[in-house]
């Protein structure tokens, strides 16, 4: 008999989550996958394109989670407008800022996890960050669940779920800043627009295997001569405080998704 894994939501992080599913479905031919939400109508479109078969659960505000692993992915606020009937096998939640002892709380379940994963997920390239006060077993469960999105790193306590806000959880949309801005400096020099995202993504995919094989300020001294352009764009960088500014802003979304 399969594993009812039953996905709260149909946010993007959900419909992001549901795509890596499905890119290693073989993976996961042991659970039978539900969503649930208030809602079905803006998800169902979604499915109908998802090489994968998951079946949509009728709204209701009492959600049937027995025996089942329950994969939270809905905002964090909307977790008590539900009433949770049944224990659970494993609760999964992506929620920031919503403790074990909190989801203890509102559901019951024999094992509790918490993870922070990104929207690469979508092509299972995610940056996932898990922790799981639970036997080793379901333990296991949750993070070959959390393997079928990316690369999965298990931390010791929920501080560090919050504070892997800046590495994974966050950083895609500050990274998406710089390209854009690298980006518009292409245009403004006097590439069409096509160009510089085509050079622009191609440069983002070269330095990810470059940061596999090296430290990133090994890269930096690669590319920079002395007196040469590159430590010229560095110094302006550098005089305006990039690199704090990038810590800064980590530091803020760490503050505000922190665990209370």
């Amino acid at each position: 008999m399969k594993t009812r894994l039953l996905v709260v939501g149909y946010g993007r992080m959900a419909e992001a989550m549901l795509r890596g599913f499905a890119i290693h479905a073989p993976k996961l031919e042991s659970y039978a996958l539900q969503i649930t939400g208030r809602n079905p109508e803006k998800i169902r479109s979604f499915l109908e394109r998802l090489p994968l078969a998951v079946e949509i659960l009728p709204p209701t505000p009492i959600l049937d989670i027995d025996h089942a692993t329950v994969l939270l992915a809905i905002k964090p606020y909307a977790l008590e407008s539900f009433e949770y009937k049944g224990v659970a096998s494993l609760v999964l939640s992506v929620l920031a800022g919503v403790s074990v002892g909190k989801l203890a709380k509102c559901l019951k379940s024999d094992a509790y996890a918490r993870c922070m994963p990104n929207i690469a997920s979508s092509y299972a390239l995610s940056s996932t960050t898990l922790y799981a006060p639970c036997a080793v077993p379901i333990k296991a469960r949750a993070r070959a669940l959390l393997e079928c999105l990316g690369a999965v790193v298990e931390v010791s306590s929920e501080q560090l779920i919050d504070a892997s806000l800046a590495t994974n959880g966050s950083a895609l949309a500050f990274l998406g800043m710089m390209a854009q801005g690298l980006v518009n400096a292409g245009v403004r020099e006097g590439l069409s627009h096509d160009q510089a995202v085509m050079l622009v993504a191609q440069s983002f995919k070269g330095f990810t295997q470059l940061l596999q094989e090296k430290a990133p300020q090994e890269i930096i001294d690669s590319i920079c001569t002395p007196g040469g352009a590159t430590i010229a764009g560095l110094s302006v960088l550098e005089e305006k405080a990039f690199k704090g500014i990038i810590m800064r802003a980590c530091h803020a979304v760490v503050k505000k998704g922190r665990t209370p």
